[in-house]
């Protein structure tokens, strides 16, 4: 490409390197191999930069800027609609298989790493491997196994005269040895993160959404079990009991806390631990036009989005860290659609400005990838030049972001991301969804003589 050796690039236009500093206007990032060799004024680059044989992209009215860090992916969920076809349908062969189609799909929305917090089959840690070792085409992966739960946490969601699917992103314990063998057993096969079900959950309960899943204590084993073999925890917690006890505890980021209370916040801000809110599932399933989403009806969603926007503002405005997360892998937040919405959410709900939206999708989100988290997130000299280019300006409107059109480059480690060429929509089989063989009741009505279908 370059005469003299030397590989890289020159992209100039506006500038947000993703540290929360004020955008460059006239801004220029050398890249050189897969690192990023300078961030700074156009008037600012040295000659001896300016020398190089780079390619040049000049770029007036588009934004350069870190990729995206989505703290919450879950890879090998398939776009599922219900806990029985995450756990019950799909063979975990061609689950894998699907995970890696998908994971092409997140890299070209410009998300360049990612955390699954949850993975079925341990699908998500061969999945990383795969996409390190060039045979897979995907984000840099933090990969978590199955969430550890009890009865009352998340994915203990069928009858009690089951067994415990083997199929579910989650793992059964019973007692403190079964913490601990968890933890240990998780480490073994190659987890970077170890992920709690800290409290029940919206989508599988029509009551409140209060209590925690485990008493203070067992999560301070958890905690201290999983920082003692060198990974990271995060946690599952809706609640504001499962907030304080885990933050109590010392997880290193908490997911969700939408009913987090006074307490929690103050344990929160004092331990400095982020928050994952994950709003854009919840926000999608109120924008959605089938008035139902699983067994809870969408006042049970509405509900936990208002109180989450009430506690996050607040968490937000007392200098809490809020960090970007899509959950896609569900049905209503497929692959590759809608990584940036957080960000408009931590405008629209949380009070962010969208610079402060892009510090939350980038530099602080990089926590949750630990094994890079000090290379990727900012546009920094040194760190790996993983970088979306995008038309517009997001700190105008911070929706930009979401749309496939405005995006222009993406590279990762330096390498262009194929943009241009069409995914095709794949086929799905029958024994990948739920069985539903009658469309509701067929109720007679005496008035006509005839009979008419209800849901």
């Amino acid at each position: 490409m370059n005469g003299a050796g030397v590989q890289g690039y020159r992209i100039s236009g506006t500038v947000v390197d993703g540290t929360g500093a004020p955008a460059i206007a006239d801004g220029v990032v050398v890249v050189i191999g897969d690192r990023i060799e300078w961030v700074g004024e156009r008037e600012q680059l040295p000659q001896h930069l300016a020398q190089l044989e780079l390619e040049v992209l000049d770029l007036p009215g588009h934004t350069i800027m870190p990729g995206l860090v989505d703290a919450h992916v879950h890879t090998s969920f398939g776009e599922a609609r219900s806990e029985e076809e995450l756990a019950l349908y799909t063979p975990v062969a061609y689950r894998s298989m699907l995970a890696a189609w998908n994971a092409k799909k997140v890299l070209r929305a410009g998300v360049t790493s990612a955390c699954d917090p949850a993975s079925t089959f341990n699908i998500a840690v061969s999945l990383r491997d795969a996409i390190e070792a060039g045979i897979v085409e995907g984000p840099r992966l933090a990969a978590a196994g199955a969430q550890i739960t009890t009865h009352q946490g998340l994915e203990d969601a069928f009858p009690s005269w089951m067994e415990f699917p083997v199929g579910q992103a989650g793992v059964l314990v019973k007692s403190r040895d079964d913490i601990i063998e968890a933890v240990r057993l998780q480490v073994k096969d190659g987890v970077d993160v170890v992920k709690v079900s800290g409290s029940n959950d919206s989508a599988v309960t029509q009551g409140p959404v209060e209590g925690m899943a485990f008493t203070t204590d067992e999560f301070r084993i958890l905690a201290d079990e999983v920082h003692r073999l060198g990974r990271k925890c995060t946690v599952h917690a809706r609640t504001a009991a499962s907030v304080r006890a885990t933050a109590a505890a010392g997880f290193d980021w908490i997911m969700h806390a939408s009913y987090m209370d006074r307490e929690g916040l103050d344990l929160v801000l004092e331990k400095q631990i982020p928050i994952v809110p994950t709003l854009t599932l919840l926000v999608n399933i109120l924008d959605s036009s089938s008035g139902e989403a699983g067994a809870s009806s969408l006042d049970v969603f509405k509900r936990e989005v208002d109180a989450a926007a009430e506690n996050l503002s607040l968490a937000h405005k007392e200098g809490a860290t809020l960090i970007c997360g899509s959950e896609s892998g569900w049905s209503l937040v497929p692959y590759g659609e809608w990584h940036a919405r957080e960000l408009e959410i931590c405008v629209t709900h949380f009070g962010m400005t969208p610079l402060e939206a892009i510090h939350a999708a980038t530099g602080a989100a990089a926590v949750t990838v630990p094994r890079w988290a000090d290379q990727i997130g900012t546009l920094t000299a040194g760190k790996l030049a993983d970088i979306l280019v995008v038309e517009g300006n997001p700190l105008g409107d911070i929706r930009i972001l979401q749309s496939p059109s405005r995006r222009k480059m993406v590279l990762k480690g330096g390498v262009p991301v194929d943009l241009d060429t069409p995914i095709p929509e794949r086929h799905e089989y029958s024994w990948e969804r739920n069985k539903i063989y009658l469309l509701g009741r067929f109720r007679y009505d005496e008035s006509t003589g005839r009979g008419h279908t209800v849901s």
